[in-house]
């Protein structure tokens, strides 16, 4: 039986970002891609993601077409995300090691593999980062299951090497504040959003 969970939102919204879909369409392309699900449990799904303030629907009889929704909600590791790929004084190379120092600042504790897939991290951890023991990360893994935050049972976890990107991360918080907010019109000290490196 196939139980949607957040990963599957996130293969949803990558789908609609590159434009609107019907429901048949939509399942085609998700079954050709390998996510084995039925047409009447994605059909569901969509309801409840519109039912959220997700997406949006529009009638083109006999089909429905979803689109994300304008008042779609981003979470922490898609901002990073977005907030990391629109700036251009980073270099590409460094943009995966400023996310794990991102998260790893911002939470106090060592990050998650699928923490840093889904702030859209490609590569090995390891060329930057040091894994954590197994008791530190069994542990870890209880206290934030405590928090209702489920992890993969060999979901590794990392700690950033000696490096510090502090400027960054003021510039990532920066950004994320006008973004949350909408006030990005606001703020006219446009010097605070480009790095000297």
């Amino acid at each position: 039986m196939f139980i949607p969970d957040n990963s599957f939102k996130n293969i949803i919204f990558q789908e609609l970002g590159n434009g609107d879909k019907s429901i048949s369409n939509l399942h085609r392309i998700l079954t050709d891609e390998g996510h084995k699900v039925h047409r009447l449990v994605l059909t569901g799904y969509l309801k409840a993601m519109e039912e959220m303030g997700l997406l949006t629907s529009k009638e083109f009889p006999p089909s429905k077409v979803y689109s994300i929704s304008t008042s779609a909600e981003k979470d922490i590791y898609e901002t990073l995300n977005e907030i990391c790929a629109n700036l251009p004084d980073i270099a590409p190379e460094k943009k995966p090691e400023i996310k794990l120092y991102f998260l790893q600042k911002l939470f106090k504790r060592p990050v998650f593999r699928g923490e840093m897939i889904r702030a859209g991290f490609e590569g090995d951890p390891e060329a930057f980062a040091i894994k954590i023991s197994n008791e530190e990360r069994l542990e870890l893994k209880k206290l934030l299951a405590k928090r209702g935050f489920k992890l993969a049972m060999k979901d590794q976890a990392y700690i950033i090497r000696d490096a510090n990107y502090d400027q960054e991360f003021e510039i990532i918080i920066f950004q994320a504040i006008l973004q949350k907010f909408k006030a990005g019109a606001l703020s006219v000290d446009t010097k605070q959003t480009t790095l000297g490196i």
